[in-house]
């Protein structure tokens, strides 16, 4: 078993990433491919999304995902919960291997711990349509926090890797800065900020952001690459084994 991790695929819009990807047609259905949000299917069941979801379920891999904010939360309102690998998780259709990791869980995968929490602000939701295009469940509220909390007390608040859409606030903030983009701050981002002073964990990768870049040795921003989870950024491997 491997797990992989990439960025948005926003439905279709960023999908050719995968088609591309050579080495997912060497995996099996015990690989896994973690999307870091933005995942956005299903949206408006058009024949090509239809077309474009039988193909990610076709893989040969299982697709997973943690939400983002451009997501069809009442499409998911409606899905109902599974246990698996230690956490919740939703799929697509009751037939689907595609699965979203739900918010505040801490999975088991290849031996390793991953804690995901989803959502994120939409920057552009003043131009969108509430229910249609937008949906204000794109951020998780403080029962989610606690919930994830309450999670993390039961493992010690330890983990190997986060996987998130949204950063962490002083992360954010900084990101903000470099595209010209006021920074307001929000819940989640201040929770995020919480965590990443509370718990220990080897790597965090998060999405949303739409760039590739090691931010520093243990937080990797990640939109077209696809790595494996244990990808550690350079000169960071000590750090690894002290955690």
């Amino acid at each position: 078993m491997t797990v992989y991790v990439t960025g948005d695929v926003h439905g279709g819009a960023d999908m050719q990433k995968l088609r591309d990807w050579d080495l997912g047609e060497s995996l099996t259905s015990d690989d896994y491919l973690i999307i870091a949000g933005d995942f956005g299917l299903p949206w408006d069941f058009s024949a090509e999304e239809c077309a474009d979801i039988a193909w990610l379920e076709s893989r040969p891999y299982t697709v997973l995902f943690v939400d983002g904010n451009h997501e069809r939360f009442d499409h998911w309102a409606e899905r109902p919960m599974e246990l698996w690998h230690g956490g919740l998780t939703q799929r697509l259709s009751d037939t689907s291997p595609i699965r979203r990791l739900t918010r505040g869980e801490v999975f088991e995968l290849d031996g390793s711990t991953v804690f995901t929490m989803g959502g994120a602000t939409s920057v552009d939701k003043e131009y969108r349509i509430p229910y249609s295009s937008w949906w204000p469940q794109e951020l998780p509220d403080e029962r989610n926090f606690e919930e994830a909390r309450t999670k993390l007390d039961g493992v010690g608040w330890k983990v190997d890797y986060v996987v998130t859409h949204e950063a962490p606030a002083a992360l954010a903030r900084e990101l903000c800065r470099e595209r010209g983009r006021e920074y307001r701050g929000d819940p989640l981002q201040t929770f995020l900020g919480e965590l990443d002073g509370r718990l220990g964990y080897r790597v965090w990768f998060f999405g949303h952001y739409h760039r590739d870049k090691w931010c520093d040795t243990r937080h990797r921003l990640i939109y077209r690459d696809i790595v494996p989870i244990e990808d550690a950024a350079p000169g960071s491997r000590n750090l690894l084994k002290a955690l």
